[in-house]
């Protein structure tokens, strides 16, 4: 599994996919000229409504797309491959590229907050909502390699669309958590105190509850684990 992981790390090396991950957290900076107390918080629910979601979706396209042009798949066949191991090291990855991803999102946060000298968000609550975010989007890497490798570069991207117009309809609903995409930003209302549509949210409103955030952890990451299992069975009689 070990020599798997390396071998797909090593496909990443000097690829636009590995810079996707720490380009795209770099538009915050490009917009802190511009920047006001209202656009920071709302950074942090465009990250879970949209940024994320597109950038796992785009990452994965874009590693499906490089395996079929490289032709990789037409040799499993000769070779004694684990494809459910190969398919978990694909995940594993795209997930490590992620944590990545929010680590330099998190770290370009605090430094617009130290140069604003804000209190408006606590360096904790900063933490917690990126980490909440991560954790609550991994469900979306085996969804969307999936739809790579069955319909196509386009469909993962057009279904992260689709799912994060969706997901901020659905956040405010009592059924969030059965839409991947509302996960999110259904968390990030007791933690920013903004609606899924930026607007700040009044005192006492329902979706303040902090309760959906150890319930929504639970939900993301027990249907990330199934959904990865699944997939990589999936994949391995596919490819068979």
């Amino acid at each position: 599994m070990i020599n798997m992981l390396r071998s797909e790390h090593l496909k990443y090396k000097r690829t636009f996919c590995r810079k996707l991950f720490f380009i795209v957290p770099m538009y915050v900076l490009l917009n802190l000229p511009f920047m006001n107390m209202y656009f920071f918080i709302n950074t942090l629910n465009l990250w879970s409504c949209f940024i994320m979601p597109f950038m796992i979706s785009l990452i994965c396209a874009l590693s499906v797309l490089r395996e079929k042009r490289a032709g990789n798949y037409r040799t499993l066949k000769s070779k004694d491959i684990n494809l459910k191991k190969m398919w978990i090291s694909k995940i594993l990855i795209v997930t490590y590229y992620e944590f990545l991803a929010s680590i330099v999102f998190l770290s370009i946060m605090l430094l617009v907050k130290l140069i604003y000298k804000t209190s408006l968000i606590h360096p904790k609550e900063l933490l917690i909502a990126t980490f909440v975010i991560f954790i609550t989007t991994l469900i979306l890497i085996p969804i969307c390699l999936f739809l790579a490798e069955i319909f196509g570069t386009f469909a993962p991207i057009l279904i992260t669309l689709i799912g994060a117009i969706a997901g901020t309809i659905f956040a405010t609903k009592s059924t969030w958590y059965l839409c991947p995409f509302s996960i999110a930003p259904r968390l990030m209302c007791p933690i920013i105190k903004v609606h899924p549509s930026g607007i700040p949210l009044e005192i006492g409103s329902p979706l303040l509850n902090s309760s959906v955030i150890s319930k929504g952890f639970i939900i993301s990451i027990t249907l990330f684990i199934i959904l990865s299992v699944i997939t990589s069975f999936w994949f391995s009689k596919r490819r068979n």
